[in-house]
């Protein structure tokens, strides 16, 4: 039998659990409406940085008990499958102020701290087609032009959510005061071949983000380079450092160098049909092509924000043998970034003129930096 105060923490842990396990806010809302003064921003969270719910409003991403693995509820992508964005993903707690990790807390409690600043937010379903979550967000930054009298807000978008700012910018520009992009990767990459290739752990669990459910997100492909424009170039290399030459937007890419879902270090059983795959290319690739600059309207001033002091992943080196291509993470070339996304990637595309601030926090911490908090709230005061 267990102890009194065994039992009293096993109950405690249900509690938590329990109370943690549903959600009330749903998709985009104000999160702080303040008519003192005249200031607006809109904060756009990036890839994993919003909840999934179910439709009855249970929280699947990401609460205790799905990183304490105790609930693995299926996230792959699927028609029909229920899921929906939650709320923006503040933190995961377990027991307070012992087990809680911030997420986006400390920047959401600076906004709500600042006075004459209206802030909203835009959660999304990050596993879906950054094409039509560009289109939603439009949408929403129309709803809260016109609820500020007709004054386009400031947008601070943090990583995938900095591209998808870029897509709304460069259609409607007269949507956006001034835009902040925050760790945001314009140039693409290949850092997240390790979230299609090996083993990934959210907290304790290492099945509800592994390869085989990251495969079918549509989002996740918005985030290699394509054979021309802008893009990083020469990402993969054979082992006697020859540069393969990188055609990402093409299925057959992807099977024939063991990449991805067909890789055999992701070990997919269900790998997807290659009319579909492609199709889920072109919608990716339609979005990346969104991201060029346009010419010939007027622009809102840009703030970037950006760290390189941390190894990132640049060149992935693989080998052919008899039996595929084989790729070693291990000995991949990095370069200075934040930990996810290049210092090179992180800066606009050419055409788009911008003010440059350096943090020294790693990707997921940069707006928990004070000192970005600080002059991402002075820039967007700035007259």
């Amino acid at each position: 039998m267990p102890n009194e105060r065994t039992l009293s923490f096993f109950l405690f842990w249900i509690f938590l659990l329990r109370c943690s396990g549903k959600t009330d806010n749903f998709g985009p809302r104000i999160l702080k409406a303040d008519r003192t003064g005249s200031g607006v921003v809109v904060f756009v969270p990036g890839y994993k940085g919003s909840e999934l719910i179910s439709s009855s409003g249970k929280r699947l991403w990401l609460g205790p008990s799905q990183a304490f693995a105790f609930s693995t509820p299926d996230l792959s992508l699927r028609d029909g499958d229920g899921i929906m964005a939650g709320d923006i993903l503040s933190s995961v707690t377990a027991i307070p102020g012992i087990l809680d990790v911030k997420v986006y807390s400390p920047w959401l409690k600076r906004l709500e701290s600042e006075a004459g600043l209206a802030s909203y937010v835009f959660p999304y379903d990050w596993r879906k087609d950054n094409g039509n979550t560009s289109l939603l967000l439009e949408t929403f930054l129309e709803r809260v032009k016109k609820e500020s009298g007709g004054t386009a807000p400031v947008v601070v978008g943090h990583s995938n959510g900095g591209t998808l700012t870029l897509s709304v910018l460069n259609r409607r520009p007269d949507l956006i005061s001034k835009a902040i992009f925050v760790g945001a990767p314009f140039h693409s990459g290949i850092g997240f071949l390790e979230d299609l290739m090996l083993p990934q752990s959210t907290g304790l669990n290492g099945k509800i983000a592994d390869p085989c459910v990251v495969s079918t997100f549509a989002s996740v492909y918005t985030f290699f380079p394509r054979e021309e424009s802008f893009d990083t170039r020469e990402v993969l290399s054979d082992a006697k450092g020859k540069f393969v030459e990188n055609r990402f937007f093409r299925a057959s890419f992807w099977k024939e160098h063991g990449l991805g879902p067909f890789s055999k270090t992701a070990s997919c059983s269900n790998l997807p049909e290659e009319k579909e795959f492609q199709q889920r290319l072109d919608r990716a690739k339609t979005f990346r092509d969104s991201l060029t600059a346009t010419t010939g309207k007027n622009r809102p001033s840009v703030l970037v924000v950006r760290a390189v002091n941390r190894p990132t992943l640049r060149v992935l080196t693989g080998e052919k043998t008899t039996e595929g291509w084989k790729w070693d993470f291990e000995k991949a070339k990095r370069t200075n970034g934040d930990g996810r996304v290049t210092a090179e990637s992180a800066l606009p595309p050419p055409g788009i003129e911008y003010e440059l601030f350096e943090s020294e926090a790693e990707h997921s911490k940069l707006l928990s930096d004070t000192k970005v908090q600080d002059r991402i709230l002075d820039f967007s005061r700035t007259k």
